[in-house]
């Protein structure tokens, strides 16, 4: 819905190109799994989490297309580097079941996903873009400080 507004006037097609943008994200994996073998997952997951942050800001301020497109990267990037870091997380708790652990934590990912675009379309309802930024932004930080939280714990 961003891009068919009046300021950038674009459609579906050009949407769907943002999925290839998006696809930069893939390198992430193996940047993160490095990470977690290395230092541990969480530390890959707050650091995803703060990206996730500094992604919607870039959504909120940055009003343009290349705002958009730096956004994008940014944001799949984190969500990469999490949901590599969770699942590194998940494979050690008992390997024997890690189909029946993925199963559960796909699934639940898919459930926050859906959540996610619900509360997200609501927020566009209720105040449009800038209302799904800061909806981001609040949702990011409270990854953020419950990861920042559980780091400073370990320690």
């Amino acid at each position: 819905m961003r891009l068919q507004e009046p300021r950038f006037g674009l459609g579906s097609e050009v949407a769907g190109l943002f999925g290839v943008v998006g696809a930069v994200g893939i390198l992430a994996a193996p940047i993160a799994g490095r990470i977690a073998d290395r230092r541990g997952p969480h530390l890959a997951i707050l650091g995803g989490t703060v990206l996730t942050v500094v992604s919607w800001a870039i959504f909120g301020l940055w009003g343009s297309i290349a705002g958009l497109v730096v956004g994008c990267i940014l944001l799949d990037f984190a969500v990469q580097s999490v949901l590599v870091s969770n699942q590194h997380i998940v494979y050690t708790l008992r390997p024997e079941a890690r189909a029946r652990l993925n199963t559960i934590f796909m699934g639940s990912m898919f459930l926050g996903g859906a959540a996610g675009a619900a509360a997200a379309t609501a927020a566009w309802n209720f105040g449009g873009w800038s209302a799904v930024a800061i909806l981001g932004i609040s949702l990011a930080a409270v990854a953020t400080l419950v990861q920042l939280r559980a780091v400073l714990h370990r320690r």
